[in-house]
């Protein structure tokens, strides 16, 4: 992360909770290798020193710009002792902290990994802390939401997202609230009615791949006669913003990092050296044991043998050489999908590393069940006949594959 980081050349990373895991020796240790400034204005040592740089000040744009961090203890109003650090509550340190960014920035950025609820308390004691980034609180995007004087953002977790926050800030220190604008609804509904006309047209022409669920073509349809509706209210209204121009007014968009743009090469360096890393820790934990409900698919092709033959044409058939061909099938994240009898819901994924050969691929038993009862006695120990969506969309999800679509796509494995 550190080497990704210094590649798309940050300013500033906010130190979490959840960074000092590995200890403070590691993550200072770490910190010698970045290329940008980590901060923690409540994060210090015994002697209430900054184990880390408060705060720091960038020119931008004829701005001074403070960017401020602030790291969650997990319990409010609370120090947290630990091993070799403190963590102070953010009430002691807070106001003395602003008065000397006061005097130095005209934007002020706090990156945090408080709650929620002590985000908006900030946002009703400093109207002088005008953005707050949020460190993954939710699992989802959440709009700017404008709070006294303070903007409080976050983007999806797990970099799916990247959250866009165009600013026209004027140096009286004071946002315009756009939710009063008749604009602002009216460009939301239109970013939900774009999101919604691209996912449908991901899957290709929606006039073919719909054919044959007109309800589902309509309802394109009814999307797209929609936003062009939308937008023409919006060129209608435009003319009545010029008297906002000269408050601090704000636009914000999530773009979805669409998997098929092009890796840069050196950020695949990194990619491919870390996921090597993650292969060696899970080769070094593998072991020689055995899951005694499964039988394999080649004990199902003895009695099924024109089903298998179809099986073997498909891509589920050669999943795990997927991973072998990319040095992965000791990756923990991976496995799970890649073979039988493990599941990526399981909390003991590392059985995936001491399978048979035999439960390699995606086999019969991931959609049916277990066989192994129903080899010996197959009249009383029946299989489900047919998988439901809930067990595909475990491993199909949107993360893995956007365009997934389960009464078109289970038909190619059966």
């Amino acid at each position: 992360m550190v080497d990704a980081y210094n590649l798309l050349g940050y300013d500033a990373v906010g130190v979490s909770r959840t960074d000092l895991a590995g200890g403070m020796d590691f993550l200072k240790q770490l910190q010698k290798k970045a290329n940008f400034t980590w901060l923690s204005a409540n994060l210090v040592d015994k002697k209430n020193t900054p184990l880390f740089t408060p705060f720091i000040i960038r020119k931008k744009a004829g701005l001074r710009i403070a960017i401020l961090g602030l790291t969650g203890s997990g319990a409010a109003n609370e120090p947290q002792e630990r091993e070799n650090y403190l963590i102070l509550s953010w009430q002691d340190l807070l106001p003395e902290t602003m008065k000397e960014i006061r005097k130095q920035a005209d934007l002020v950025i706090l990156l945090s990994s408080l709650s929620p609820l002590e985000n908006e308390l900030i946002s009703q004691q400093f109207h002088d802390i005008h953005i707050i980034i949020q460190a993954g609180m939710y699992s989802h995007n959440q709009n700017p939401v404008l709070a006294n004087n303070t903007l409080i953002c976050q983007a999806e977790k797990q970099g799916k997202y990247i959250g866009q926050l165009r600013i026209n800030w004027h140096k009286t220190g004071r946002w315009t609230d756009e939710t009063t604008d008749a604009t602002f609804s009216k460009k939301q509904e239109l970013e939900r009615l774009t999101w919604q006309i691209k996912k449908l047209e991901s899957q290709g022409n929606p006039e073919i791949v719909f054919a044959d669920t007109p309800a589902t073509l309509q309802g394109y349809h009814k999307l797209v006669e929609r936003r062009k509706a939308v937008e023409k209210e919006i060129t209608d209204l435009r003319p009545n913003m010029g008297q906002r121009q000269q408050s601090s007014t704000f636009n914000n968009t999530f773009l979805a990092i669409a998997p098929n743009l092009d890796d840069d090469p050196d950020m695949e360096k990194i990619i491919d050296k870390t996921r090597a890393e993650i292969n060696a820790l899970g080769r070094s934990g593998s072991s020689n044991g055995t899951l005694s409900d499964y039988v394999g698919s080649e004990a199902c092709m003895k009695c099924h043998h024109e089903i298998g033959e179809r099986w073997q044409q498909t891509r589920h058939a050669h999943a795990y050489e997927t991973l072998v061909r990319k040095e992965q099938q000791f990756n923990l994240k991976c496995l799970p999908c890649h073979v039988t009898g493990v599941s990526i819901l399981d909390k003991n994924p590392s059985a995936a590393l001491s399978l048979p050969d035999s439960l390699h691929n995606v086999g019969c038993e991931t959609c049916h069940g277990p066989g192994m009862a129903h080899s010996v006695n197959p009249d009383e120990a029946k299989l489900h006949d047919s998988p439901d969506a809930y067990i595909c969309l475990q491993c199909h999800s949107s993360e893995h594959d956007g365009a997934f679509n389960f009464e078109q796509d289970k038909k190619l494995v059966h």
